[in-house]
């Protein structure tokens, strides 16, 4: 799908994976399994069909080893038939002593504000800012590095999407909470000499019955 490419054209288009029991449930996940659920895969395939008339072509798909994403990759890639591989790099940011405890005792505890505030911030025994940044960060050098003529599809997680976005738009902080997702949203950039934000959290391609609620706080964290 696609010709070649200058590496200046390059795009970078990101997915965050569908609905989960555990979203569906309000319960922080990082690198807990957790299924789609109905409303999940069902957000995937409206992701995959919107992709299949999408402005730009793309050549290629990788996906975080998670299940969550490995299943609405498989979903998308039903519509775009591209070569699809595992990165583990994309995996969502380790919470630590924290995986499994409700979304109210994340904001109760300030994960959000800590981890907005402190790059370095790690009390929880997980992933700190900085450690998610660097990760995802030498993923999508090393994947744009491989494949320097194509443009690429990522499907990750909330977090490991917006600390990606942080390095890609050169934003503080580390944890670029603005760049957080919907389930089944799309953000597109392209890698010019200074990157361009085409599309940011987009998903007007979902029914209204297949979104959540915009103030639920895997969708948008504030200080």
């Amino acid at each position: 799908m696609g010709g070649p490419r200058r590496l200046n054209e390059q795009r970078f288009l990101f997915i965050r994976h569908g609905e989960t029991i555990a979203n569906e449930q309000q319960l922080a996940y990082g690198l807990t399994e957790s299924p789609l659920n109905a409303k999940g895969k069902a957000q995937a395939h409206a992701t995959g069909l919107r992709l299949q008339g999408w402005s730009s072509p793309y050549d290629r798909m990788l996906t975080s080893p998670l299940g969550r994403a490995q299943e609405t990759a498989a979903i998308v890639n039903q519509y775009l038939n591209l070569p699809l591989e595992i990165d583990p790099g994309l995996v969502e940011s380790n919470l630590g002593d924290w995986e499994g405890i409700t979304y109210a005792e994340m904001l109760s505890n300030g994960y959000a504000t800590k981890s907005i505030r402190d790059d370095h911030f790690s009390e929880h025994g997980g992933e700190s800012p900085q450690a998610v940044s660097d990760r995802v960060s030498q993923c999508l050098t090393a994947a744009r590095h491989r494949y320097p003529n194509e443009n690429l599809i990522f499907v990750s997680h909330g977090s490991a999407i917006a600390h990606g976005m942080a390095v890609i738009m050169d934003t503080q902080p580390k944890f670029g909470y603005q760049y957080l997702m919907h389930n089944g949203a799309i953000t597109e950039v392209s890698l010019q000499a200074t990157p361009t934000l085409l599309h940011l959290n987009n998903y007007d391609h979902l029914a209204e019955e297949l979104t959540t609620p915009k103030d639920r706080p895997d969708n948008v964290q504030r200080v």
